[in-house]
């Protein structure tokens, strides 16, 4: 791709930080977000970017995405504050990957900030490439965690195609990321099943809260912060080796025990950690499942005492349902296991 007149769409927040457009921001991003591509093939039923979309095309989730020339991104990435990686989301499209590979050595040419990307499958002949012209880290959206659910939310796409490029990710770079939506149509289990999975092929995982974007073509509510908020805890004991799957008691596809050592837990809580964005390493994305002033599912930045007892007392009110977690003070809401 020639960068005389290439262009680069951005989340608004990665404008902001450019200083290419004015907004306030309560939390800034700390990773630049980048689109590549302008009009996708594939049909996920989710996506404001699928072809057969009634969604406004210049947004993502619920953010923003404003066109600019590469060489004006560029000129700026030097004095990006606060900014420690670039992640480079892409639609699928025919030739994106030649392009692709143009716009990494592009960046790499104005900052020595790691570059993700974040990619539908394709030949694995390009990871090498990818790779040598300075990508660090590649992730793909498998969104779901079923074959069943896939087939159904991203028709035209492959399951056993994902996880064959996923392994050849890992074959490549050492690890991955999956993207796993809650909210699809997954239960618990198998959201957490997948979750372990991804673990054992060293794989991070990326949680997101399924967004109800108008003029999709799904329609589905967001899923309860509650049970949010007991799979991100699963999540991050699991990717950081603290539990397993089969540590985790479920009832009819709920999750309703973590059974480890409960100071474990507490520890974890303490730090609010399990409840913020997760992903590829200094990726916080600012309000993207989010509406400011409404709930949080992923915080962008460190919880305050105040945001981690609210998510201690929406995680035990989740797994205290059934009578095996529950909170022992209500004014810590400290969460004990049997």
């Amino acid at each position: 791709m020639e960068r005389n007149g290439a262009r680069l769409r951005l989340s608004l927040g990665s404008a902001v930080v450019l200083g290419l457009r004015r907004a306030r921001m309560d939390a800034m991003p700390t990773t630049l977000y980048t689109m590549l591509g302008e009009h996708c093939a594939g049909a996920c039923r989710f996506c404001a970017q699928a072809r057969d979309s009634d969604a406004d095309p210049r947004f993502l989730s619920r953010i923003v995405w404003p066109e600019f020339e590469l060489d004006a991104i560029l000129a700026r990435l030097p004095d990006a504050k606060g900014v420690r990686r670039i992640c480079i989301q892409t639609v699928l499209e025919p030739g994106l990957e030649s392009r692709l590979i143009s716009v990494v050595q592009a960046l790499r040419t104005a900052s020595d900030l790691p570059i993700s990307v974040c990619m539908n499958p394709t030949n694995p002949r390009w990871l090498p490439e990818l790779k040598a012209a300075g990508v660090n880290r590649i992730g793909i959206g498998l969104d779901c965690a079923t074959e069943e659910t896939f087939q159904r939310v991203k028709p035209g796409f492959h399951w056993d195609g994902y996880h064959r490029f996923l392994d050849a990710i890992v074959g490549t770079f050492g690890t991955g990321s999956v993207h796993l939506i809650v909210g699809l149509g997954d239960s618990d289990e198998d959201l957490i099943r997948k979750i372990q999975d991804a673990r054992d092929r060293h794989c991070t995982v990326a949680l997101f809260a399924f967004t109800p974007v108008r003029g999709a073509k799904l329609d589905l509510p967001a899923p309860d912060v509650e049970r949010y908020r007991a799979i991100q805890l699963a999540r991050y004991l699991i990717t950081r080796g603290q539990a397993r799957l089969e540590d985790m008691e479920f009832k009819a596809g709920q999750l309703i025990a973590i059974r480890i050592d409960p100071n474990t837990i507490e520890r974890v809580l303490e730090t609010g950690n399990p409840f913020r964005t997760s992903g590829c390493p200094d990726c916080n994305r600012p309000l993207y499942n989010e509406r400011p002033g409404g709930v949080m599912y992923n915080y962008a930045t460190p919880l305050s005492q105040a945001e981690r007892i609210q998510a201690r007392l929406e995680l035990t009110s989740y797994l205290g349902m059934e009578g095996e977690c529950y909170a022992t003070d209500v004014a810590t809401a400290a969460t004990r296991c049997p």
